[in-house]
């Protein structure tokens, strides 16, 4: 199985292709800002350097975030229209699960949290020999979080880069209808559309 992977939910832009449990391919670039502009790029000059093509790929997996309302939707809008119209499956991977996919296996239960700014991060807790957690990550305080984790002796991990290509293989035995591709955002957006109506976030 030949997988895609997909991430603009924070600093770097990062695509890869995975066969089964090999990478074929990957490029990352600590950008900041210009995702929209880079990530097409990227992603055809992997099928180039590999020799992949397009038809060849059987699943995407894209990091679904917490990143920045615009950013992180790059990859989310790249994946639904390349998938579409090959009527291939989109895994969605938030960072948290993969940074804890990163680190794993565990022997103690573990808490991975993302700094989301304004006093909040977002937290997510997994069980050894368990699988993925479906349920959203919540919001809390750092110190909330700490003391928790203190009573319960879970191991803490920070969740600040996404790597792709761990994301894709894991990607690879997951159900779709599981993990769908949803944007995962700290908050809703600042903006308001006239009439004080909130942007629809799906």
């Amino acid at each position: 199985m030949i997988v895609l992977g997909l991430d603009t939910t924070g600093a770097h832009c990062s695509a890869c292709l995975v066969k089964d449990d090999q990478v074929l391919g990957h490029i990352s670039e600590k950008i900041g800002r210009g995702h929209a502009e880079r990530l097409a790029p990227m992603v055809a000059e992997l099928f180039e350097k590999t020799g992949v093509s397009t038809a060849d790929v059987d699943r995407l997996a894209v990091c679904t975030g917490p990143g920045s309302f615009t950013g992180l939707r790059v990859a989310l809008s790249f994946a639904k229209g390349f998938a579409l119209p090959r009527n291939v499956p989109i895994i969605g991977l938030n960072a948290l699960a993969v940074t804890y996919l990163m680190n794993a296996p565990v022997s103690r239960p573990c808490v991975v949290y993302q700094d989301v700014k304004r006093g909040q991060i977002m937290i997510q807790t997994f069980a050894p020999d368990a699988p993925l957690p479906k349920a959203i990550p919540e919001l809390g305080t750092l110190e909330a979080m700490k003391a928790d984790a203190e009573v319960s002796g879970a191991v803490l991990g920070e969740a600040d880069f996404v790597d792709v290509t761990v994301m894709a293989r894991a990607a690879i035995t997951l159900n779709p209808t599981d993990f769908p591709p949803d944007p995962l955002y700290a908050r809703p957006p600042d903006a308001k559309l006239p009439g004080g109506r909130a942007p629809q976030l799906a």
